[in-house]
C-alpha cells in the first residue's frame, strides 16, 4: 500500500514538472494556424456588440453598484483546492462598485461568520464583528474570489473594449450551436502578462452561454499550475433593470461538461439589487486613489 502511494506521488510529481513548461492556449485550431484576419476581427467585435446589447448591459451606465446573496459551492478535490472562502460550502453577501474592482464579501456563514473583507483600489481590508475595520496584509485567496466574481458578472462588457479579438468559429454542444469569440490583450499567443477567453454565444437566443478561458495569476501557486484552465456555464438568466443576470453560474475544470455535475463550483445568486446601498461603503479610505478596472 505504502510503495502504491509512494508510486503515485512520484507520478503526479512527474507530471507537474513536465507541466510546468506547459501554458494553457485558448486559440482554437484556425487562428493558431491562420491568425487573425481583419474580417474575423470585424465579425468577432460584431458578435460582441449584438450579445452586448442583448443583455442589456447598454444600461450598466445608469447604476454605481450592485449586490446579491450568494450561494457558493466549491466540489471535489480541485474545488477544495481552488476554493477562494474559509470555506467549501458559503453564503455570502455580495457588494460591487461597477466598472472597478472595487468590492466587499461579508461571510454569512462559516468559521468567519460576520467578517467583512474588501477591495479597495486593490488594498485589502477587513473588519470583524464589532471591531474597526483595517487595512491589512492582502488575503490572497479572498482577493482573488472578490476580483474575480467581479470580473466574470461584467465579463461582456469588459470584453467589449479588448484590443485583441477574433470569430474563432462555430462549436455544437450539448444539442446547441454556438459561435465563439476569441479575446485577449497585447497578443494571440498565450503569455504570462495577460489571460485569454473564447466567449461561446448561443446562436438561437444570441446570449453568452459559455466562457472558457485561461488562469495565468491566481493564488495557487503549485508547479504547472500555467497549463491549467477553466470554463464558466452561465444560466437562468432573469432581466433585472434592463439587465440580464446570470442566477446560477456553474465552473469547469478545462472544458465545459455536458453534464453539469461534474463542476468544481457553483454559485447561486439570490436577492440581486442594484443601488441598493451607498457606494460610498466600498471606499472605506477616501485618500485613495480610485482606479476604476485598472489592475494597479
Amino acid at each position: 500500500m505504502i510503495r502504491t502511494q509512494m508510486l503515485m506521488m512520484g507520478t503526479i510529481g512527474i507530471v507537474f514538472i513536465l507541466l510546468q513548461g506547459c501554458m494553457a492556449d485558448m486559440r482554437t485550431p484556425n487562428i493558431k494556424k491562420q491568425g487573425i484576419s481583419q474580417q474575423e476581427e470585424q465579425k468577432g467585435r460584431a458578435l460582441i456588440e449584438a450579445a452586448w446589447t442583448k443583455h442589456g448591459f447598454s444600461n450598466l451606465k445608469h447604476h454605481q453598484t450592485y449586490g446579491f446573496t450568494g450561494d457558493d459551492i466549491w466540489k471535489g478535490m480541485m474545488g477544495k483546492m481552488g476554493k477562494p472562502w474559509p470555506e467549501a460550502e458559503s453564503q455570502i453577501g455580495f457588494k460591487y462598485a461597477v466598472g472597478s474592482f472595487d468590492s466587499q464579501a461579508t461571510f454569512l456563514n462559516g468559521q468567519r461568520k460576520g467578517l467583512k473583507a474588501g477591495l479597495q483600489s486593490w488594498n485589502y481590508y477587513e473588519q470583524e464583528p464589532g471591531k474597526a475595520l483595517a487595512f491589512v496584509e492582502t488575503d490572497e485567496r479572498i482577493a482573488f474570489g472578490l476580483s474575480a466574481f467581479h470580473y466574470f458578472f461584467e465579463l461582456l462588457d469588459r470584453m467589449k473594449s479588448l484590443p485583441i479579438v477574433a470569430y474563432a468559429g462555430e462549436k455544437a454542444f450539448d444539442g446547441k450551436k454556438f459561435d465563439m469569440v476569441f479575446a485577449t490583450w497585447e497578443k494571440a499567443e498565450p503569455h504570462m502578462a495577460h489571460d485569454q477567453y473564447v466567449l461561446w454565444i448561443n446562436q438561437a437566443t444570441g446570449l453568452l452561454e459559455y466562457a472558457v478561458y485561461s488562469l495565468r495569476d491566481n493564488y495557487l501557486k503549485m508547479p504547472g499550475g500555467k497549463s491549467f484552465y477553466g470554463s464558466i456555464h452561465y444560466e437562468d438568466y432573469r432581466r433585472i433593470e434592463g439587465v440580464l443576470i446570470p442566477h446560477t453560474q456553474t465552473v469547469f475544470l478545462n472544458q465545459p461538461k455536458e453534464n453539469d455535475e461534474k463542476h468544481i463550483h457553483r454559485l447561486k445568486v439570490k436577492d440581486f439589487q442594484f443601488d441598493g446601498f451607498p457606494i460610498e461603503e466600498l471606499y472605506p479610505d477616501p485618500a485613495l486613489t480610485k482606479l476604476g478596472d485598472r489592475k494597479k
